[in-house]
């Protein structure tokens, strides 16, 4: 039986600065004992989602989760490592961090911790400042990647997918996009059943990875193909346009100009001189 959320209590003079009220924690293989202790140590800037085997698939599925902690320590080790390795083997889930908490000074579980793919891990017994330490350290590398990632290029365009270190998801989606560029009708609704999930996996998804909507992906993706183009070949503007999907020289040039800073021609002659 899954218990109902918990928000922690956090004392004031202990600030997490890589922590937003929105985020979501997903603690797997806890008892009530071990969950009330990780509330009191987590505080009031997460919620707290106890999940047992038969539900963490459909949590993660239902819910915007940022964080996943799983106990690995005593009856739950083989069990927890399974599930590290189960979630990080599947697709839409593969981006979230995790972390693992083993026993102490138990190596075998280090080298398995690595082998499932968890993020981190921390042996027992449990510190609440390294905890909270450990949840920032990775919540702010995520957050740092999605910046990046999100920035628009300018007169270098990047490769969306090769930005960030996803491929099995992200180029996928990126060569889908691609060979769909001319087709105005792409959608959320067409993308999600061409990558095989649903669509609220599909924008939970990208939003995690690049604060992005689906939408706003595709565009990019557009957009930075059109740059290509311009630089690249002598096609006319508006042939180019009708290359990435757009039927209308005015909505591209103004799509175009919100992505780079510069209009289609100011783009072709500063990239072509």
């Amino acid at each position: 039986m899954i218990a109902a959320a918990i928000t922690g209590v956090m004392d004031s003079a202990t600030p997490t600065a890589g922590l937003t009220s929105t985020q979501k924690v997903l603690l797997i293989h806890f008892d009530k004992t071990g969950t009330d202790r990780l509330a009191q140590y987590l505080g009031n800037k997460f919620h707290l989602i106890p999940a047992n085997a038969e539900r963490q698939l459909t949590i993660l599925q239902d819910q915007a989760i940022q964080l996943i902690i799983i106990n690995a320590t005593s009856d739950y080790r083989h069990a927890g490592m399974q599930t590290c390795s189960r979630i990080k083997s599947m697709p839409a889930f593969a981006h979230l961090a995790v972390i693992v908490l083993i026993p102490a000074n138990d190596h075998p579980a280090r080298l398995t911790c690595l082998e499932s793919g968890a993020d981190a891990w921390i042996e027992g017994p449990l510190s609440r400042d390294y905890l909270r330490a450990q949840i920032n350290a990775l919540l702010t590398n995520r957050r740092s990647l999605k910046s990046y990632f999100s920035r628009p290029p300018r007169l270098n365009p990047l490769s969306i997918a090769g930005a960030i270190n996803n491929p099995s998801f992200l180029n996928r989606l990126h060569n889908i996009i691609l060979g769909r560029l001319p087709d105005t009708g792409l959608n959320v609704e067409v993308l999600a059943r061409l990558m095989n999930v649903s669509r609220p996996t599909l924008y939970r998804k990208i939003r995690s990875l690049s604060d992005r909507t689906p939408n706003e992906w595709v565009n990019a993706i557009r957009l930075n193909k059109a740059a290509e183009l311009l630089s690249g070949s002598d096609a006319r503007i508006l042939e180019i346009a009708k290359m990435v999907g757009f039927h209308s020289r005015s909505n591209f040039g103004k799509a175009f100009q919100k992505h780079f800073g510069l209009t289609p021609m100011e783009y072709r002659k500063r990239t072509t001189d």
